[in-house]
């Protein structure tokens, strides 16, 4: 039994609660106060899906508030009663279209987060999955009679999907279209092969086998032959080898001394230009002359060296100087205008004059001040002095006052002089005491400067160490002279003693010459042999290679026979395994179609029987006495039993027994395809229903069916309904306008019923 229902941001459910009880629970309300979405949310939490999510009327994320504020989460959760075991199954989804779902049994969790789980084990606890359920226990709304409404041929589809029995219609049409393609399949196959003649195929596979071998037979010869050919080849490259060998040490001997020669010739000439050179200077010397040489040079070096540093210090020396001396005039030059005691008396009787004007200005300000709280006191009508407090008449103290006044405007115009006459002063001070500041730097500074003497004792020096650089230079470039006469006659004497040595080593060369024995001829007899002998190989690989090819093509040509053979043997055995096979089918087919029509009497029968329970008591009157669903060629028919017999529901029941017949089939699907379940779920079953239809729904919902189905819930906006509760009832409203959620208030029948 579904025993709570909790609804957090569905559809236009902020925050519903729901608790049900057995028998026919009511949820009244009118069009659009959220009264689907409850259905919807109930089927959701149980399996994950509901009918118009299934076909896309609507999106997930649609299920989640989105006025008056649009919500990032969805939750809904049922807690239900199984075999008396409480069970709470929640599921939430977020606006990114992620969710998650959880089962717990007596508080334990015992699947999810995973949907696909939770899904699973709620139809194994139920023990029926969503296809079924949404089928024969919850009826979407205005389809109770949703079975009678439907045409020829798809009520009987429609209820063989529900029964299960479709999928033998299925199974039969698959098992008919396996059949003629395996005829065909058989026929083609046999019409190939009286096309084929396998003798001709078997005796052009053994032609191919024995020319096979004799083409084997003759590679092999071939290859014999010029392996032959392939070892006086090698011998012959040996020897070959040997002499290049020698050929190219003769090779290399002649170059060798051919380059030794030419090295001796131009020693020769070398020691030759280089005698010519010389003249009248001795070629033999001591080893010793040529070192005090070096050691000589080396001294004069360093003295050059020593002079031209001196001679570099005493020139910046000189160019600094040379500075001091000319900034020397330029400040004596400056210094030659004003003195300076006559600067610094000047700046004495400025500050002079500066401090005595400073002294009036202050003296002024001050009786300025004494003048303004003379002024002040006047202009109060005094009648006394405030100087000397004699009495003091009205005319005397305007008198006093105008005097003051004019004393104060002629005191404040001295004040401005005063004041333009220090601004003045100062500006004029402050050049002097700069110009005194200059004066007496410059005097400082050219106490430091160097002279003219100075200077020209520098230029003295200067031009006697260019002197003693001039004579060292031509000194030194004398014995550099002198140096290279000495190792031009060293590199003679080391030449010619270069040239015996060179002389003695190509006689040694030309001896090892004669002695290799190396003789042109015989190696050129040698490359024409080996180059015979290549070209012999060549000639029988590529003949072994053309026996290979054509060794190849006849190989293939004995596979392709010995596959084609396989193929049409293959072929054979297939078309007798066609036959065989269609056969089996066609007992198949036979064996299902059979089972298909005793499963439909069988599941139909047990329908009819607890239909014929069900309708005494959900139709307590004499005219129908009884109700079956007939199973035509083409079709099923629902009929009612009357003393004249079996007539159909669609061709004689009013409104309200249609109603009755339709609920009693459903109630019969739900007790034969899912018996312990024990609910019905329907919403707004009245539309389309009279008033009578309406009245006998409202019996049977209240006082019949209950006595059936363990529990009920109905949807509707019929407020006549409300009669037929047996469980619990709830009205639903909600202010569209203003987009506000849906209120809901559970409803007291009997206290409604009072009033």
């Amino acid at each position: 039994m579904i025993q709570r229902l909790w609804l957090r941001n569905w559809k236009s459910h902020q925050n519903t609660y729901f608790e049900f009880s057995k028998g026919t629970n009511i949820l009244v309300g009118p069009m659009g106060s959220g009264k689907s979405s409850v259905l919807d949310a109930l089927c959701f939490a149980l399996f994950g899906n509901f009918p118009a999510l299934q076909h896309k009327r609507v999106k997930l994320s649609d299920v989640i508030m989105s006025r008056p504020v649009k919500e990032k989460e969805a939750e809904v959760k049922v807690e239900l009663v199984w075999d008396g075991v409480r069970y709470e199954i929640e599921r939430k989804i977020s606006l990114d279209g992620k969710t998650e779902a959880r089962i717990s049994r007596e508080g334990k969790l015992i699947q999810g987060p995973q949907p696909q789980r939770v899904n699973e084990e709620v139809e194994r606890l139920l023990g029926v999955d969503y296809d079924v359920f949404t089928r024969v226990v919850y009826s979407e709304q205005n389809r109770i009679d949703y079975f009678l409404t439907l045409g020829r041929g798809d009520r009987k589809t429609q209820i063989d999907e529900l029964l299960g029995i479709s999928k033998f219609e299925n199974m039969r049409g698959n098992l008919s279209t396996m059949l003629n393609r395996l005829k065909e399949m058989r026929e083609d196959a046999s019409k190939l092969l009286k096309t084929v003649d396998i003798e001709k195929i078997i005796k052009e596979g053994e032609e191919a086998e024995r020319e096979l071998q004799k083409i084997n037979k003759e590679i092999a010869e071939l290859e014999k032959k010029e392996k032959e050919i392939g070892r006086a080849r090698e011998e012959a490259g040996e020897e070959f080898e040997k002499i290049s060998r020698l050929e190219r040490e003769h090779t290399k001997l002649n170059e060798k001394k051919a380059a030794l020669i030419r090295t001796v010739e131009e020693l020769e000439g070398e020691v030759e230009r280089k005698t010519k050179q010389l003249g009248s200077v001795k070629i033999e010397f001591e080893e010793t002359e040529l070192e005090d040489l070096e050691r000589l040079l080396g001294e004069k070096n360093e003295l050059i060296g020593q002079y031209s540093r001196e001679f570099g210090s005493i020139s910046e020396r000189a160019k600094v100087v040379e500075k001091e001396v000319e900034e020397r005039r330029e400040l004596e030059r400056e210094l030659s205008g004003e003195s300076r005691e006559a600067i610094e008396s000047r700046k004495n009787n400025l500050e002079k004059e500066l401090n005595d004007a400073k002294g009036n200005l202050s003296f002024l300000k001050k009786r300025v001040s004494e003048l303004e709280e003379l002024i002040s006191e006047l202009r109060k009508e005094v009648t006394n002095c405030p100087v000397c407090e004699s009495p003091l008449t009205e005319e005397r103290r305007l008198e006093l006052l105008r005097r003051r006044e004019r004393e104060k405007k002629e005191e404040l115009s001295r004040i401005d002089e005063l004041e333009r006459r220090i601004a003045l002063g100062s500006r004029e001070l402050d050049e002097v005491a700069k110009k005194l500041k200059i004066f007496l730097e410059a005097e400082e500074k050219l106490k430091k400067l160097r002279d003219e003497k100075e200077l020209e004792k520098l230029r003295s020096d200067l031009k006697e160490m260019e002197g003693k650089l001039k004579k060292e230079k031509e000194e030194l470039k004398e014995l550099e002279r002198k140096r290279e006469l000495m190792k031009t006659a060293v590199e003679v004497n080391k030449s010619k003693k270069r040239i015996q040595e060179l002389k003695v080593e190509i006689g040694e060369i030309a001896g090892r010459i004669e002695r290799l024995g190396f003789d042109r001829e015989v190696m050129e007899e040698k490359r024409k042999r080996v180059e015979e002998l290549r070209v012999e190989q060549s000639r029988f690989i590529e003949r072994i290679e053309g026996m290979k090819k054509e060794l190849r093509r006849v190989e293939e040509m004995v596979k392709a026979r010995k596959e084609e053979r396989k193929r049409y043997e293959e072929m054979e055995k297939r078309v007798k395994k066609y036959g065989e096979v269609y056969e089996k089918l066609t007992r198949l087919q036979n064996a299902v179609e059979e089972t298909q029509k005793e499963l439909r009497e069988e599941l139909i029968g047990a329908v009819n029987t607890t239909m014929e329970s069900i309708w005494k008591v959900v139709y307590p009157y004499g005219d129908y006495k009884g109700i079956r669903l007939s199973i035509g060629e083409s079709d099923y028919e629902l009929q009612l039993n009357t003393d004249g017999g079996w007539v159909s529901v669609d061709g004689v029941a009013s409104g309200g027994e249609r109603s009755s017949a339709s609920i009693t089939m459903r109630i019969a699907f739900a007790m034969v395809l899912v018996p312990n379940l024990g609910w019905l779920i329907l919403d707004e079953p009245t539309h389309n229903l009279d008033e009578e239809g309406r009245r006998a729904l409202g019996a049977v919902l209240s006082e019949h069916a209950p006595k059936i189905v363990g529990q009920i819930f109905v949807i509707t906006h019929d407020e006549s309904l409300k009669d037929a509760v047996s469980g619990r009832v709830y009205h639903l409203w909600r202010d569209k306008e203003r987009s506000e959620p849906t209120q809901v208030q559970e409803v007291n029948i009997l206290n409604t019923t009072q009033q």
